[in-house]
C-alpha cells in the first residue's frame, strides 16, 4: 500500500515482489474462508480474500494502469487496531492501480471492485509488506484488512503528441459519445470534462502546444502566449521539426460539435465566460455556424453584455430569418436589456434623490 501516515506519498510496494517463503501458507495450509469471503488470489491459496459490503454498479472494472480514486482505512487482521485511513485526510487517494505503485493485494483486489463498491480486502503479507512489514505500524508477517470504497477510475490514453491523426480522431469522437451520454443524464461537469479532452485531441497540431481550447483558431497556428506554459515548453522543439497543419473537414466538424456542445454544457452551470470562448473557437472553424452563434449569444445575454447578444443573435437571423429560437433569444434581450435599464434609473433616482 502506498504509505501516507501524515503525507500523501507512494511508496512502490517492493514486498508484492517477495518470492515465497517457506513459512507462508500454501494452499493445503491455508485456513477455513471466513464467511462472506472469496478467494480472490492468483494461486487461490487464501492470500488474498475479498468480502463486498456494498455493490457496485454496471459490469466494468478498472484496468491495469488505469488511475483509480478510493477511500480505505487500514487495519491489522490481528486484533483490529487501524494503521492508516484516507478519510482522516481531505478528499479521495488517487494512484495508477495495476503497476506495482501499491501493494499486491490492492493491485489485485481493486482491479476486481466495480464502481461505487466497497469491499473488505484481507492480505496476507506476501500481498501485503512481506515479512519485513512497515514499521512501526505494521510488524513483519502481517496479515491486514483494508474497507475500500472506490469511487471512480479514469482509463490512461497516450497525450495527444503520441497519437496518430486517425487515433486522436477516434478518441475524440470518443469524448464526444462520453459527453452527450453525461449531458443527457445531466450530469453537466462529466459532460464539460469529456468535451475539453475532445477538444484537445482532435485540434492537436504538433507544435501547437498540444491544442486544446483557444490554440488551433480554426486549424491555423496560434502566434499567441495566452496558453499553459507547460504544454508550450514541452512542444517547443516540435514547432521547429514540423508545419502545423489545417485540420481535415472531417475533424473540423468534429471540433465545432465538441465545443458547441461543451458550450451548451457549461451555460447548465452558469459558466458564461467559458461558453463564450467555445463558441468563439468554434466559429473560428465556421464562421457562419448557427449553433455557435446562438450559444454565445446566450452566454452574452447571461452576463448582461446586451449589444453583444443582439449582435450574435442578428447574425443568426441574417444566416436564417426563420430561426424561431433566434427571434425569441432576440426579443429577450431587448426585455432584459429595458429590465436592467429601469433598475439602473431606479438605482441612480434613490442615490442622488
Amino acid at each position: 500500500l502506498a504509505q501516507d501516515f501524515g503525507s500523501k506519498v507512494l511508496v512502490p510496494a517492493c514486498c508484492s515482489h517477495f518470492p515465497r517463503l517457506a513459512s507462508c501458507p500454501t494452499p493445503d495450509m491455508a485456513e477455513e474462508i471466513e464467511e462472506g469471503f472469496v478467494d480472490i488470489s492468483e494461486a487461490k491459496d487464501g492470500g488474498l480474500l475479498k468480502k463486498i459490503i456494498t455493490e457496485g454498479t454496471g459490469e466494468e472494472t478498472p484496468p491495469s494502469g488505469s488511475n483509480v480514486s478510493v477511500h480505505y482505512v487500514g487495519t491489522l487482521h490481528s486484533d483490529g487496531s487501524k494503521f492508516d485511513s484516507s478519510r482522516d485526510r481531505p478528499g479521495t487517494f488517487k494512484f495508477d492501480v495495476g503497476v506495482g505503485q501499491v501493494i499486491k493485494g490492492w493491485d489485485v483486489g481493486i482491479c476486481s471492485m466495480r464502481k461505487g463498491e466497497r469491499a473488505i480486502l484481507r492480505c496476507r503479507s506476501e500481498y501485503a509488506y512481506g515479512d519485513s512489514g512497515s514499521p512501526p505500524k505494521i510488524p513483519g508477517g502481517a496479515t491486514l484488512n483494508f474497507d475500500v470504497e472506490l469511487f471512480s477510475w479514469k482509463v490512461k490514453v497516450k497525450a495527444p503528441g503520441q497519437m496518430d491523426p486517425v487515433e486522436r480522431t477516434q478518441h475524440a469522437t470518443k469524448q464526444k459519445e462520453l459527453g452527450n451520454a453525461a449531458f443527457a443524464k445531466g450530469d453537466w461537469d462529466a459532460a464539460v470534462e469529456a468535451y475539453e479532452d475532445g477538444v484537445k485531441y482532435i485540434t492537436f497540431r504538433s507544435g501547437s502546444g498540444g491544442g486544446g481550447h483557444g490554440h488551433s483558431h480554426g486549424g491555423r497556428p496560434c502566434s499567441g502566449d495566452h496558453g499553459d506554459e507547460d504544454d508550450e515548453e514541452d512542444f517547443e522543439d516540435d514547432d521547429e521539426e514540423e508545419p502545423k497543419g489545417e485540420l481535415s473537414v472531417d475533424d473540423k466538424l468534429l471540433a465545432i460539435a465538441l465545443l458547441n456542445n461543451c458550450a451548451a454544457a457549461r451555460l447548465k452551470v452558469d459558466d458564461a465566460k467559458s461558453a463564450i470562448k467555445d463558441s468563439t473557437q468554434a466559429l473560428g472553424f465556421d464562421s457562419a455556424n448557427v449553433k455557435a452563434l446562438f450559444r454565445r449569444a446566450q452566454a452574452h445575454l447571461a452576463l448582461g453584455s446586451y449589444a453583444e447578444a443582439t449582435e450574435d443573435a442578428q447574425k443568426l437571423l441574417d444566416l436564417d430569418k426563420e430561426n424561431k429560437p433566434a427571434q425569441q433569444l432576440l426579443l429577450t434581450v431587448g426585455l432584459e436589456e429595458k429590465k436592467a435599464k429601469k433598475k439602473e434609473k431606479a438605482m441612480y433616482s434613490k442615490m442622488f434623490g
